[in-house]
């Protein structure tokens, strides 16, 4: 590959529902990072809308610039098989960003855009390693969780490499290194099947009236910033909408009467994920001998927080590896798997710096 001259580095990460973007400069700070919605599911259009409105973000002297893409985008329904779907994202961004452009295809690393397709096996939903391989080379050994709005990962790493048993989606829900479950999109129902309410357990509806933002809204948890989706309803995002959304999932109305019990309901919900992501989070640390030190990133860090206290762990926040202005570091809190496709670009286009 030819060094660029570009003063940073863009790094996109293009998942099925946020499209999340980072900047890292010469140094290999952290410049500037951002995300959107992006229902992707809906078609290509949503990308489109969301790229410009993202590219407004970049910081003075950006430029141009080189582009490093990862991507989970490929699994959404509008795409035939993984494929097609690495195929016409990688199509549509270079259509749409023009210039030097690069994708991350895992242990590959950087590829030419006209090569993603023959190795779609090792672009599609690469994002996590990239963390991973960033956390591994700032932290030396440890496991980094990233827990989403979406989904979690639970990726070890010894002495600089990247150690997953698994590689692609079907076997990291195989080894657990991978769960769908996230703090925001979650139905409730893909959490709890019964609940404990007015002394008695109760199923509860296998319907999506409510999702874990409504959980977290509640117990007081969530970022209302990372809840960029509509609610489950369409409605409103405040504690009673939330209330109300979650009393549906028992089959009753929220209206009126104490709250008490609804806030108590919710961090049982809240307490049953956890044990979720505390049996995925123990059986990769089972293989992971000695490792106990968490790179942290995502929208469930508070989650994060008590996974290390349960189990001696340090906590290391991921963009602590990537310094950087203050306002940049605290977006990238979020984007950590673009902010790590900027890194990585830049390390593999000027290795000298």
């Amino acid at each position: 590959m030819a060094a660029s001259d570009s003063r940073h580095y863009t790094g996109w990460d293009i998942g099925g529902a946020h499209l999340k973007v980072a900047w890292v400069d010469e140094q290999g700070g952290l410049a500037g990072a951002g995300q959107l919605a992006t229902p992707l599911w809906e078609g290509l259009e949503a990308l489109e809308e969301a790229v410009p409105r993202l590219l407004a973000l970049a910081p003075a002297g950006t430029g141009t610039g080189v582009h490093g893409l990862t991507m989970t985008g490929e699994l959404v329904d509008c795409f035939p098989g993984r494929q097609q779907g690495v195929r016409r994202i990688v199509e549509r961004m270079a259509a749409r960003l023009g210039g030097e452009m690069y994708v991350y295809a895992g242990p590959r690393g950087m590829i030419g855009p006209e090569q993603a397709e023959a190795c779609f096996a090792e672009v599609a939903s690469a994002n996590w390693h990239g963390a991973a391989a960033v956390a591994a080379a700032g932290a030396g050994s440890g496991i980094l969780v990233d827990i989403g709005t979406t989904t979690t990962d639970i990726i070890p790493f010894r002495d600089g490499r990247v150690c997953q048993r698994g590689y692609s989606d079907q076997e990291r829900l195989r080894t657990g290194e991978l769960v769908w479950m996230g703090v925001v999109r979650t139905p409730v129902m893909a959490v709890v099947e019964r609940v404990p309410w007015e002394g008695l357990w109760q199923s509860v509806a296998a319907e999506c009236f409510a999702t874990m933002a409504d959980v977290y809204r509640l117990t007081g948890e969530l970022d209302e910033a990372l809840d960029q989706f509509p609610a489950a309803d369409g409605g409103g995002k405040t504690r009673y909408d939330s209330l109300r959304r979650l009393a549906r999932m028992l089959g009753a109305d929220g209206d009126g009467g104490p709250t008490g019990p609804w806030v108590a309901l919710a961090r049982h919900i809240a307490d049953k994920q956890f044990e979720k992501l505390d049996r995925a989070f123990a059986g990769v640390k089972a293989g992971a001998a000695g490792a106990n030190r968490i790179v942290a990133a995502g929208a469930g860090r508070f989650v994060i927080e008590k996974l290390a206290r349960k189990h001696d762990c340090e906590t290391l926040a991921f963009e602590a590896l990537l310094p950087g202005s203050k306002g940049a570091a605290g977006r990238a809190a979020n984007c950590a798997t673009a902010a790590a496709t900027a890194w990585l670009l830049r390390a593999a286009l000027a290795p000298g710096t």
